[in-house]
Formats: C-alpha cells, sequence, structure tokens
C-alpha cells in the first residue's frame, strides 16, 4: 500500500474520523450515574427526584472514601536523628522511634517530630 493510495489509513468497516465526544461522554455520565444509584428512562418521572434508597448507595461511597482519608491522614514518618512524639487530646502519650507509623487521626491524636542531632547555638554579643 503506498502513501498515494486514498484508503491508506483508514480501517476497516466504514469507521470515518475520530470517536464521537458527545456519545463518549454521554456513556461516561451513565456509567456515573449507575454507580451512584440512578438510573434513566423507565423509572417513573425524568423530574422526579431519587429515592432515599437511591441516594444511599452514592451517600455511602462518598462516606467511604471520606472515612478512608481521615484514616489515611494518621500516618507519618520519623527518620533517624528525630523522635515522634504523641499527642492524645494535646496531652503526652508516647515517644516513637524511627520509621513508619500510624496514630489515631486529627482531633483525638497528634504528632510532634522532635529533631535531637541538631546544633543550636547562640550568639550573644
Amino acid at each position: 500500500m503506498s502513501l498515494n493510495d486514498p484508503q491508506w489509513g483508514k480501517r476497516g468497516g466504514g469507521n470515518e474520523g475520530p470517536p464521537d465526544l458527545d456519545e463518549m461522554w454521554r456513556r461516561f455520565n451513565q456509567k456515573l450515574n449507575g454507580l451512584f444509584g440512578r438510573r434513566r428512562g423507565g423509572e417513573g418521572d425524568p423530574g422526579e427526584p431519587p429515592s432515599v434508597r437511591q441516594l444511599s448507595g452514592g451517600a455511602g461511597l462518598i462516606a467511604l472514601v471520606v472515612l478512608v482519608a481521615w484514616l489515611a491522614s494518621g500516618f507519618y514518618i520519623v527518620v533517624e536523628g528525630q523522635r515522634g512524639v504523641i499527642l492524645t487530646f494535646g496531652k503526652f502519650s508516647e515517644v516513637t522511634t524511627a520509621g513508619l507509623h500510624w496514630r489515631i487521626p486529627y482531633p483525638i491524636q497528634g504528632n510532634e517530630i522532635v529533631d535531637l542531632t541538631g546544633v543550636r547555638t547562640v550568639e550573644v554579643g
């Protein structure tokens, strides 16, 4: 096949040009609506608000994502030469050494990283 051939670069089946973006967007929205429990067509009036059952699927998914993000915010890393101090409701709870650690996320526990190897000097005069 040469470059001068009018059929060069065309796929079989009569596919002319790039995919239809409007159709791709429509399919994406249908999949997203299906994920959150909202169905199109056949389920009553299009102006009818979604039922509690339909909303609970999407709300449950959002709540799960928020909970996982909150729990993941409790991870912290202490490097060599430093110590981690865990504060439970602002009061001292424990000291951690180097490594990856997890604490109960804010507002229950917090952590402070203290550098033990740094030399601090103050010049007077």
